[in-house]
């Protein structure tokens, strides 16, 4: 059973309306690239910008979405009703999540996730060596540090193990 935006949004309008807020400016998105969280909550400011959720809770059971979207959903009412202060995990989200129905918990438990796919794995697309000691990294993005180095302008990388700024960057696959 695939989920879309337009459930989430419902189940936020209803939450809206149960706490009295308005979460209608808040973009909501899906990420295809989270693999290691369920959602997020984006602050800039004083305001809520944004929140993320991974798509694989799309496919979940009815629990692990609904307490997903909910979490994600008491980050932001807490972040409307004080805008100034910055709560996290705190007694005051927890509070938040009770009213809107979700677990005061800040991470799920895994095994509340029977039917979520294992975390996808992407591959290495990226080698970096040091030319001093040897050390290498893998990565799966080109980065900004690889950027440098593929131009080679390594004045700000340096290896953490020997301090060197040498190194060879490799494109796998």
């Amino acid at each position: 059973m695939s989920r879309t935006l337009d459930d989430i949004r419902r189940e936020y309008d209803r939450l809206d309306a149960l706490c009295g807020v308005d979460t209608t400016p808040v973009a909501l998105r899906v990420s295809r690239r989270a693999t290691k969280r369920l959602g997020s909550c984006k602050y800039v400011g004083s305001t809520v910008e944004s929140i993320m959720i991974s798509d694989f809770v799309l496919d979940a059971s009815d629990e692990v979405f609904y307490d997903t979207i909910r979490h994600e959903y008491a980050h932001a009412l807490v972040k409307l009703r004080f805008p100034r202060e910055r709560h996290g995990h705190d007694e005051r989200w927890k509070a938040a999540c009770l009213e809107v129905g979700c677990a005061p918990e800040r991470c799920c438990d895994p095994a509340v996730l029977p039917d979520v796919p294992p975390r996808r794995q992407e591959r290495y697309r990226f080698l970096l060596t040091c030319r001093t000691c040897g050390m290498l990294w893998q990565y799966k993005r080109m980065t900004k540090v690889l950027q440098l180095v593929s131009k080679g302008d390594t004045r700000h990388c340096v290896c953490p193990c020997c301090r060197g700024n040498s190194f060879v960057l490799e494109k796998l696959e």
